[in-house]
């Protein structure tokens, strides 16, 4: 059964909507009791379209009292009041549990505010309409054909207890079977007490939540409604919050969770709608966004139309002016979440990086000189961080893996990868690192894998493309070397020269290139000819190789 039948499904079972029954007033909390069971989620639920989407495709398979309990929890509340404003017809009581109320300075609900708040929700949801539609140049949610009381979007205030809201996908409009359009309605919270810091209770959590599902349904109603993809709705959402309301912060809560990026990084990107990872995971749009711009989000959602989620991403990234792909993303978005909390570099990475937690290190004791091998597995598009510890160094070790053709075919599959560790280089496979060992990450398949010691960069497909420098930015602290890769397959002498901002010459060497992974790359201290370390700043550097000139320029900060 397609999704575009189940909801005709829903509506016709005998005997479920003849009464008011505690049943069809659901919760969505008690509606992810239903689909997910038990589960040791501590955090408030941020949305209900993952149980939702779960309980859609779950439905015609259900037992016959399940069925009831979810056709129940699916449908329309009818409540006793609403107003229309503008685009939006916003839906409450004035009386009973439901009824919505504004909270006092110590955060307690103030009796006979439900019209103030009622109020609230339509002015901000109006807001945030003009922003993700007018300025964002996202298409507004279509009309739902006069459910509700009219073609107006409707949102609909109740008790949801530990939610903040939820996106009810309703009557299909394109009636494709997967990633069809949808109209749709929101139910959100009637105080928004459950929240915390107490900071973001009431109309801020009211604010992020409009932001957050007002975007569901402008993907579900104008993009694609792809179930087994809950993932990218969720990140994107989350990360539309701080976009149109960048003082909240409500997010911050996700990151720390236990099941949250940064305590389970090796969990699939893609992961299933049953995972609460993918509230963690909205800071994918503040690394698309800081590293390209806010329209690519919008462009992978465009492609959405007619592919999955993450096929739609790399199509997106793939065009001018990004010209970069699923897998290079991935793997450069695992090193910057390694750049949080105490490591965090707001200038590089993360702008609030410094309110993130730290990413958990799985340390390896290794005692020079000798080897030492550390294997390891990881599913596509998950990651892995560990801390090389010494008796009198310790650094990181980075790994990904950026196999987007398996995750592309739903591959579930746990790749295995080794780290060599060796206080001797034993070949140029083997990369530096700053505690003066040598690492190399073995694997059958090295263009599916991203490394990085987390000081001097990163190596892999991403991070070695000829004429761009690497690592970008360069850290550097006179040990560690900026990488140059050139256009040859086998190595080949050639000039150096460094110039300042303002063309200055501070460095010029003949060198013979080096080829770590297989590219053929030429180096830079990040010294000067009188073997200073270089200020930071912006630098051109001019290759010559055989009568050949190769120009372009590195970022360098200097430790």
């Amino acid at each position: 059964m397609t999704r575009a039948h189940i909801l005709i499904v829903l509506m016709t079972l005998p005997g479920v909507f003849t009464t008011r029954t505690l049943a069809q007033q659901a919760r969505i909390g008690q509606l992810h009791q239903l689909v997910h069971g038990p589960t040791d989620q501590t955090e408030p639920v941020k949305c209900g379209l993952p149980a939702v989407t779960v309980a859609l495709t779950q439905i015609d398979t259900a037992s016959q009292e399940l069925r009831y309990k979810l056709a129940a929890a699916l449908r329309r509340p009818t409540l006793q009041k609403n107003i229309l404003v503008g685009n939006f017809r916003i839906h409450y009581d004035t009386t009973g549990s439901d009824a919505p109320a504004m909270l006092d300075a110590f955060h307690q609900p103030i009796p006979g505010t439900a019209d103030e708040f009622a109020d609230s929700v339509a002015s901000i949801v109006s807001y945030v309409l003009r922003y993700e539609a007018d300025t964002l140049g996202y298409l507004p949610p279509p009309a739902d054909n006069g459910a509700g009381g009219g073609n107006e979007y409707d949102i609909y205030i109740q008790d949801l207890s530990n939610t903040y809201g939820v996106t009810w996908p309703e009557s299909p409009i394109n009636g494709k079977p997967e990633g069809g359009t949808f109209t749709s309605y929101i139910t959100i919270d009637n105080d928004f007490t459950f929240v915390s810091p107490d900071s973001n209770k009431g109309l801020p959590g009211l604010r992020v939540t409009l932001a957050h599902e007002l975007h569901h349904a402008i993907q579900l109603g104008r993009y694609g409604y792809w179930s087994s993809d809950i993932f990218f709705y969720e990140i994107t959402s989350v990360w539309m919050e701080d976009v149109v309301f960048t003082e909240v912060n409500d997010y911050f809560q996700y990151l720390r969770a236990s099941q949250g990026q940064f305590r389970r990084p090796e969990t699939p990107f893609n992961s299933s709608p049953t995972d609460f990872i993918m509230y963690s995971r909205g800071i994918w749009g503040q690394f698309i966004e800081k590293k390209h711009d806010r329209r690519a989000m919008r462009r992978a959602w465009e492609e959405i139309q007619n592919a999955r989620p993450l096929e739609a991403i790399n199509d997106a990234l793939q065009e001018a002016p990004y010209f970069s792909s699923l897998r290079e993303a991935f793997g450069e978005w695992t090193l910057w979440n390694y750049f949080t909390g105490s490591r965090s570099d707001s200038v590089r990475y993360y702008p609030e990086g410094r309110y993130y937690p730290s990413m958990l290190l799985n340390p390896i004791y290794f005692t020079p000189p000798g080897a030492r091998s550390v294997p390891g597995n990881l599913a596509a598009l998950g990651g892995k961080y560990y801390e090389v510890v010494l008796p009198t160094a310790a650094f990181p070790l980075i790994v990904g893996n950026v196999n987007a053709g398996a995750a592309f075919a739903g591959t579930t599959t746990q790749f295995p990868f080794t780290y060599l560790l060796n206080s001797q280089q034993v070949d140029q496979t083997y990369k530096p690192t700053p505690a003066g060992i040598f690492v190399k990450l073995d694997v059958s398949d090295p263009a599916n894998w991203y490394s990085s010691d987390g000081v001097s960069g990163g190596t892999g497909p991403s991070a070695i493309v000829a004429g761009l420098s690497y690592p970008s930015p360069f850290l550097s602290d006179g040990k560690n070397v900026a990488y140059i890769p050139i256009s040859a397959t086998t190595p080949v002498a050639g000039t150096v020269s460094l110039f300042s901002s303002d063309m200055n010459l501070i460095y010029s060497m003949a060198q013979t290139s080096v080829a770590p992974l297989g590219k053929q790359t030429f180096v830079w201290n990040g010294r000067t000819e009188n073997g200073e370390l270089a200020e930071s700043g912006i630098y051109f550097f001019v290759i010559e190789v055989l009568g050949n000139v190769q120009r372009g320029k590195l970022a360098l900060i200097r430790k």
